[in-house]
Parts: C-alpha cells; structure tokens; sequence
C-alpha cells in the first residue's frame, strides 16, 4: 500500500529516525502513567499505613519508669530517697567505726568475750605460720609438747603467737617446731 509504511525485518518502521521513535515512546509512556495515575486512589498508601500503626502494639513503658510510676503514687519522692540514704551512709559508717582493728605483728591485740579490745597480757616469743592443711588438733598437740601456748591469733594469714614456758629453751623450741610439716615458718617475736 502506498503511503503507508512498511514494517522492516526488525518490525520497526523505517521512516521514523531514532530520536523521532525515542519521542513517540517517551509520549506512549507519558500516556500510560497518566492512565495509570488516574486509576490509583492518592491515599490508598496512607490508608495502608494508617491500618499498619494500627494493628501495631503500643510500646510498653520500661520497668524503671514502671517503678517512677509506682513510687510516685505512693508519695517516694528523690528527697525521700536522698534522706533514706544518707540514714544507711551513717548507719553502715558507724558499724564500721565500732568493728575492732586488726591485729598487727608488733601488739597482737586480745578481744574478750566483753566485746572490749586490749593488748595481749603477755608478749609472745614467737610468730608461726600454720600449715593451711594442718589439723588444729594435731597443733594443739604439738605446741603443747613443747611447752607453748597460744596469746593471739589466728591471722588471716595463719599466724598464731605464742609464748614458750622455758625461756631458756627458746632456740630449741623454736627448731623443733620448724621441722613439723605442721608449720610453715617460726619468727622470733619482738
């Protein structure tokens, strides 16, 4: 047919240039999204929004502001809480303050049954370290059979402080409880 064009093998007219068929399809396409605009409801995506915050769960508040919550209905407020701890501050300060000291190696200190704390009335002869794995029983003995007997102790580091009857057998004493796999170490004390 004359006037017509003619489809080439491609199925692309050949009359039109590239540029005039880049026009013609920027103006198909142009055509269809306006079809397409003109069918969608403008607030059919706010509507499914809206539906979606819906059927989501309200966030539930934190346990602590559960607790502010709980404490202010009851009438705790942070001055309370200031006023109550400041009363443990000098509670807790003042079981510290009457807790006896620790003894130290110059003065092993003595607490009676009283609950008063003085120096040892005797001076002890020696310091010795006590095996952790010794039996207090089989100490007992042992410190008895050489004629000691404990003033102060035990530390918290095993030491016990003890006081020789015979003076004059101090270095004898002192040797043979260094050989017992009872004790660790003997120490002149003074």
């Amino acid at each position: 047919m004359p006037g017509t064009p003619v489809e080439g093998s491609d199925g692309m007219n050949p009359n039109l240039d590239k540029a005039g068929l880049e026009a013609l399809l920027d103006k198909d396409i142009q055509a269809v999204l306006r079809e397409e605009r003109a069918e969608i409801d403008p607030d059919e995506g706010l509507d499914r929004f809206m539906a979606a915050v819906a059927v989501t769960p309200q966030a539930q508040p934190s346990w602590w502001q559960r607790l502010n919550g709980w404490l202010g209905d009851i009438g705790f407020s942070p001055a309370l809480a200031s006023i109550v701890v400041m009363v443990q501050v000098g509670v807790i300060a003042a079981l510290l303050a009457t807790q006896p000291q620790p003894a130290t190696d110059r003065a092993p200190q003595v607490e009676y049954r009283s609950g008063i704390t003085s120096q040892a009335l005797e001076a002890a002869d020696l310091k010795i370290t006590v095996n952790p794995d010794a039996d207090f029983a089989s100490l007992a003995t042992l410190l008895r059979a050489n004629g000691c007997r404990i003033v102060a102790g035990p530390s918290e580091l095993n030491e016990i402080w003890v006081v020789v009857d015979d003076k004059t057998d101090l270095l004898a004493t002192r040797t043979s409880l260094e050989e017992s796999s009872l004790i660790d170490d003997v120490v002149a004390h003074q």
